[in-house]
């Protein structure tokens, strides 16, 4: 009997995955990397203005051991069991605004 083992940069990737199709149907440019030796991440931009840009990871929550997605800096955004809110507070950061 084969026993697969899924390392956390795997359940990461897949994580950012779900992430990356919400973005993408909400019209948001995603890059996803997964180098070697280094936690895979996604590089999320405003198409409109690509210098609007955030890195995300997902990792583990040291409280429960849940997975949440985090900014490149370490600020919480989600739940990785809702992408959806994660794209949304995405949205929020990386929309551009013009004051009138």
């Amino acid at each position: 009997m084969s026993t697969q083992v899924i390392s956390d940069a795997e359940t990461a990737l897949e994580h950012l995955e779900r992430l990356t199709d919400e973005l993408r149907s909400r019209g948001w440019a995603v890059e996803v990397a997964a180098h070697a030796g280094r936690r895979p991440s996604a590089l999320v931009a405003n198409p409109r203005m690509r210098a609007l840009q955030e890195n995300v990871i997902a990792a583990r929550e040291r409280s429960d051991g849940g997975w949440s997605y985090f900014y490149g800096w370490g600020e919480r955004i989600a739940s990785c069991a809702d992408p959806a809110a994660a794209a949304a507070a995405l949205g929020r950061v990386l929309a551009a605004r013009r004051d009138n």
